[in-house]
């Protein structure tokens, strides 16, 4: 009826075109005429089965190859999801199954019951803080989707205008226990997304803020919660209730206050939670819960506001959960204790308290946590403005004892006076560097991938940092207050160049941290490993003479102090050259790791035990920028050339040579190592993670004893007269993956006999 009608109009609008002599509108009746024609007929096609005909075409694609149909628009894809699909439309309904959940919110429980609720809810928020939706976590409780329902108002009860009842009837426990809970845990949920967001994250990476078109009890205020979880707690000590279930329901309640009064900033009980969760909420009270499975249900996400398909609900158990929020109190507890008063004194100090944070491998809201102790208000802990921060890690690094970052300098407002010129320039070139430099903090509180991801970007805008405006920056200073030159380890009399050297020894430290995080996160092949750790080696060596350059500069400034009698600029000094021994302490080792693991997984090469890749249409030059990109854009350190990065990896010498440069080159490790065991935290400056920097010199032991062996197996080997041909006969090479290994960043292959063959 409605095509006769169109064509009809059609036709009236063709025939009132011919006494117009316009010909435009003649052409557009029989065009609209035309396509109404073309409509109408789609609906008189029938159904054709293209699934023959689609899989005898697909055999013709070769592996890997893709159709690409350019009219194939975002509207036909959408189109072709499937409705009544279970896991694509949200709101199917099953045959038989009812639209609404059968459950009622309101209805009473018994003490068992409403445990095993309580304990529910907890293991579905921690899901949540580690990841996963709340469509699939928490809001499949009917009790919470009943106090967030759009038709709820404050102040927010399970049962619209029901009466405060406080009665110690166990029939109330819904509407006690059960509510308060709720109440609480929204609000928790609540504090924990504005604390996330906040801060520097991912969204659906890290963590998920979406809502889904809920409010989280926006008009109950914190003290409201306070009071309504006090009067639970109270309902419960006073109802009549078996003592264990009653301990257990308390225990819950009090560890909801705990967590809520720490998330909201009012008390600092994150330690305290980590023993009343251990001691309180134990397996054996949760065992006294009745199930009761059906007051959670996904059903709720078919009135959530959302645009993806329905999700799963988790499951975890109790002792899951409970270890998960073991973890995260432990962790956020570890945030508060690793930027103390004595651990944020020193810039270096704070830098390896934050490694020491990431290595937990902590979630996202602990991660939050710590940068929000971090970077608050512009300061540290609200004590230690950034700038003051950066000022003392130069002053600790290239200009201890120096006039130029004396803080009094930064005070003197007479323009002509030197340091107030200087000062000016200072502040310059601090205010260009302040973002990357805090991102040497900020960034390594996010997942290695993305901390690995943001350094490499870093690079070059480092290098540009230290080439240019640092650069010039020095040359003003020195227009201002000439520094003076030395004979240092370049061979010809120099400038320190201070902001140079500084900026110079932070984008050096970068380039090794990202390769080393590239070992860690696994991202290098087997048979790259050996350039890598030989391109690892240039930049330590590099490291090395900068701080021997920096180091030259500290002494003669030195020995002009002693004579001037300034003891704070002394202690300074002292200060400083402790700091830099410990830096070319682990520098050399570092050196001396990253050559020996070159040259045995040069020789693992060599005989074939670790086999390149097959690649019979790369192009060797492409591949080489490919894994250089990061840093191609960097001209001091030149990146190496394709030439010398493929003799790195290839054998120099005889076999047996090199075998004697992995030993030789080992056994001076044990004797830096024992150096640094003797340095104090203080003087290595770091002061609060001690136990860390113990178990990493503990781990480069054991990884030097493995590259010896390792060395020492093949030594044998070719010693017993087995030809290199045969090795791989007898010999088999194994790279143990991330967290199987000694240390992450130094990757020791596992060489091992051949099992013999029966």
């Amino acid at each position: 009826m409605a095509c006769r009608e169109t064509f009809a109009d059609i036709a009236r609008l063709a025939i009132s075109s011919e006494s117009n002599d316009d010909e435009n509108i003649k052409i557009a009746a029989a065009r609209l005429a035309q396509e109404a024609r073309q409509t109408a007929s789609y609906g008189r096609r029938g159904v054709v089965d293209v699934t023959e005909q689609f899989s005898a075409a697909s055999k013709e694609l070769r592996p890997g190859d893709l159709v690409i149909d350019d009219f194939f628009t975002l509207f036909e894809a959408v189109g072709a999801l499937e409705i009544m699909d279970p896991k694509m439309d949200s709101g199917l309904v099953p045959p038989g199954e009812p639209v609404d959940p059968s459950f009622d919110p309101v209805a009473p429980l018994n003490a068992a019951q409403s445990l095993w609720i309580l304990d529910q809810l907890s293991s579905l928020e921690i899901a949540w803080l580690e990841g996963s939706q709340l469509s699939q976590t928490v809001f499949t409780s009917l009790h919470l989707d009943r106090l967030l329902s759009a038709a709820n108002r404050y102040p927010y009860t399970l049962q619209y205008g029901e009466p405060a009842d406080l009665s110690t009837n166990e029939s109330c426990l819904t509407h006690v226990v059960v509510k308060a809970y709720c109440v609480a845990l929204a609000k928790c949920c609540a504090q924990v997304l504005m604390t996330v967001q906040s801060q520097n994250f991912y969204d659906e990476e890290d963590f998920v803020t979406h809502l889904f078109g809920q409010e989280l009890l926006p008009r109950m205020g914190e003290d409201d919660v306070k009071t309504i979880l006090d009067d639970a707690i109270r309902w419960v000590v006073n109802c009549d209730l078996p003592a264990d279930i009653k301990a257990a329901l308390e225990a819950r309640l009090q560890a909801r206050k705990l967590y809520m009064l720490s998330a909201f900033g009012e008390a600092n009980l994150w330690a305290n939670l980590v023993v009343y969760t251990e001691d309180k909420m134990t397996e054996e009270s949760h065992l006294l819960a009745e199930p009761i499975p059906e007051a959670f249900t996904d059903k709720v996400q078919r009135h959530l506001a959302t645009s993806t398909p329905p999700r799963p609900m988790l499951q975890l158990t109790w002792t899951e959960s409970q270890k998960k929020w073991i973890k995260l109190f432990s962790d956020i507890d570890e945030a508060d204790r690793l930027t103390d008063s004595q651990a944020r004194q020193s810039p270096a100090s704070l830098q390896k308290a934050v490694w020491s944070f990431a290595s937990r491998d902590p979630s996202t809201y602990p991660r939050a946590i710590f940068q929000d102790l971090l970077f608050a208000g512009g300061t540290v802990r609200d004590d230690i403005p950034h700038f003051d921060l950066m000022l003392l890690d130069i002053r600790d690094l290239v200009l201890a004892g120096d006039v130029l970052v004396d803080p009094a300098s930064f005070h003197v407002e007479v323009p002509s006076d030197p340091r107030h010129r200087c000062a000016r320039i200072l502040e310059t070139i601090m205010d260009k560097a302040y973002d990357e430099y805090l991102n040497l903090y900020r960034m390594v509180c996010q997942n290695r991938c993305r901390t690995r991801r943001t350094f490499t970007q870093a690079v070059p805008l480092l290098h540009e940092l230290e080439t240019t405006i640092a650069k010039q920056a020095d040359a003003d200073i020195d227009s201002i207050m000439p520094q003076k030159k030395l004979d240092t380890v370049f061979g010809k009399q120099v400038k320190l160049s201070p902001l140079s050297s500084w900026s110079r020894w932070y984008k050096l430290k970068i380039m090794t941290e990202t390769i080393s995080l590239g070992f860690e996160t696994d991202i290098y092949l087997d048979y790259e490993m050996g350039g890598m750790y030989w391109y690892l080696s240039q930049l330590n060596l590099e490291k090395q003479r900068l701080l021997q350059h920096i180091e030259a500069f500290l002494l003669d400034r030195m020995a002009q102090i002693v004579s001037s009698k300034n003891v704070a600029y002394s202690m300074d000094c002292i200060a400083s050259q402790d700091w830099i021994n410990c830096l070319r302490e682990e520098t050399e080792v570092s050196i001396l790791l990253a050559e020996a693991l070159a040259d045995l997984y040069a020789l693992l090469s060599h005989f074939k035990l670790i086999k390149s890749a097959d690649r019979p249409f790369a192009q060797a030059q492409l591949v080489y920028e490919a894994r250089m990109k990061p840093y191609l854009a960097v001209t001091d350190p030149a990146p190496p050339s394709l030439e010398s990065f493929k003799s790195a990896q290839t054998l120099t010498g005889s076999p047996e040579d090199a075998v004697i440069r992995v030993e030789a080159r080992v056994k001076p490790i044990k004797e830096h190592l024992a150096k640094l065991k003797k340095v104090s935290p203080t003087a290595g400056k770091f002061v609060g993670t001690e136990a860390r920097r113990n178990a990493q010199i503990k781990q480069l032991e054991t990884t030097s004893v493995a590259i010896f062996v390792g060395a020492s197996l093949l030594k044998r080997t070719m010693g017993s007269g087995v030809g290199e041909d045969g090795l791989r006969e007898v010999l088999e090479v194994s790279i143990p993956p991330p967290g199987k290994r000694y240390n992450d960043w130094w990757v020791v292959p596992q060489i091992k006999p051949k099992p013999k063959s029966e």
